[in-house]
């Protein structure tokens, strides 16, 4: 691994002309909360994202590109680096005792990013709860509740505390640098974020940093009167992308479209400030969209998410049938920000392809919720239910064949060939003394399996009978 460093540093000093002790760009993580890949125009779908589409055509689209089925364990590999079977977040509801960024075995994203020189903020959602700094962040911009919040709330009585006593989107709790921002009933909250994220940018042009927005949008909110969950309205922009005043109704479509309208002003910023030839923007998302994907066990519904990178060193690949999911985020930008100590993730790094470099694909890529497990290589798909797909020639998810039972001979060695990698992916252990009681309390709730069968004994790849 610290080979590909030495090469990355190579071609990133070759591309700016800078000298070898500054060669990294800057990073701009953008994580979109319940979007699925089929649901762009990117991948064949109806939302069209002409930011998005434009990072494409000047940088990398991931064909196959995988999060977590939800957002938590999305977050915790995220951030880690690492599987569920190696830190103990298999589900929203099931994970560790210790968490991620208070356990001494995991190095967070940002923590990792800020040991190299970066500075790093975190702008949006923090999930998981704890001090931002506690991951890294050295400045934040976070939707949270705070004593002064007066704005709406996402649950039928209010609560003091959790993403859900505030409102994410209009009238929004806000806290920056610990400090709770008083909003009204016309402030935005992912505009709020956008501006602090510029801010931040402007502060450290003339230094490497790295910023991370998890976005709430396009996520539902909820409505405590109704019970529902609901996309929110927008803002209506002016052709300027300026605000007008009025709103869009709110839909999949308009909530995505207003997040990637804020990463093209992200872009203009970048422009005017002289820094876009060395900041490199990534767009992903933490799992499939809701009412539909998300959290499901079948096929790669819930785990088949947007990808694109773009900016800065980021050669024009197009789109690339090189496998990811979301372990190898760390080791890449481990290998961007220029970190020189252990390589603590079960990920590989694409930072070569980014920087157009020799780089060869990984042979499979994997994921886990509860106790499904996902594999996949570039033919064939074993999903979390136990069932094995034909993905060969597929122009979608939805034209994947069942081949669990298929007597095919490509088929049946595919399927002895998935029995020898998922007996290397170890299924969750409900008895570690971590997730123990977490997993009890899951079960508790009348929570079922996935249905999902180990590798066969025999290694005939019978499965989904």
């Amino acid at each position: 691994m610290m080979r590909v460093i030495s090469a990355s540093f190579f071609l990133l000093t070759h591309l700016f002309g800078a000298p070898a002790a500054e060669p990294r760009p800057n990073i701009i993580f953008v994580l979109a909360d319940d979007l699925s890949a089929r649901d762009l125009a990117l991948y064949g779908g109806p939302v069209r994202t002409p930011v998005l589409e434009r990072m494409a055509r000047s940088g990398v689209l991931f064909h196959d590109a995988w999060s977590a089925p939800l957002c938590g364990p999305s977050r915790a590999i995220l951030h880690t680096g690492k599987y569920p079977h190696n830190q103990g977040y298999y589900e929203n509801q099931i994970t560790p005792e210790v968490p991620f960024f208070r356990d001494g075995r995991h190095l967070p994203l940002l923590k990792m990013a800020a040991g190299a020189g970066c500075a790093t903020g975190m702008f949006g959602k923090i999930h998981h709860g704890g001090d931002p700094a506690e991951y890294g962040a050295q400045e934040h911009c976070l939707a949270r509740y705070w004593e002064g919040y007066d704005g709406p709330f996402q649950k039928r009585t209010r609560p003091r505390a959790g993403m859900y006593a505030i409102s994410w989107y209009w009238h929004p709790g806000i806290v920056v640098n610990g400090v709770g921002l008083p909003t009204g009933p016309d402030d935005f909250g992912p505009d709020i974020e956008c501006e602090h994220l510029l801010q931040f940018i402007s502060r450290n042009k003339d230094r490497t940093f790295f910023a991370y927005w998890p976005s709430n949008l396009p996520h539902m909110a909820h409505d405590p009167k109704t019970g529902r969950w609901a996309y929110t309205d927008v803002p209506e922009l002016d052709a300027g992308g300026g605000r007008t005043g009025g709103r869009h109704k709110g839909s999949l479509a308009s909530a995505v479209g207003y997040l990637d309208a804020l990463i093209g002003r992200i872009q203009d910023h970048l422009e005017r400030s002289g820094i876009a030839d060395r900041t490199i923007i990534f767009f992903t998302a933490d799992n499939g969209t809701a009412d539909g994907d998300k959290g499901s066990y079948d096929r790669d519904l819930a785990i088949r998410v947007p990808f694109v990178v773009s900016g800065g060193p980021v050669r024009p690949v197009g789109a690339s049938r090189a496998l990811v999911d979301f372990t190898d985020i760390w080791p890449t930008a481990a290998d961007l920000v220029g970190h020189v100590g252990a390589f603590n993730a079960d990920g590989k790094s694409f930072a070569p392809l980014l920087l157009g470099q020799p780089f060869v694909s990984r042979e499979i890529i994997r994921m886990a919720m509860g106790d499904g497990r996902w594999i996949r290589d570039a033919d064939w798909l074993l999903d979390g239910r136990g069932h094995f797909w034909d993905a060969r020639g597929a122009a979608s998810q939805d034209a994947y064949r069942d081949a669990s039972r298929s007597e095919d001979p490509d088929a049946v060695a595919a399927r002895k060939r998935f029995d020898g990698y998922l007996r290397d992916f170890p299924p969750p252990d409900e008895n570690d003394p971590m997730t123990r009681d977490a997993w009890r309390m899951f079960r508790s709730k009348g929570k079922k399996p996935s249905g999902a069968p180990g590798p066969s004994a025999d290694g005939d790849g019978e499965r989904g009978k």
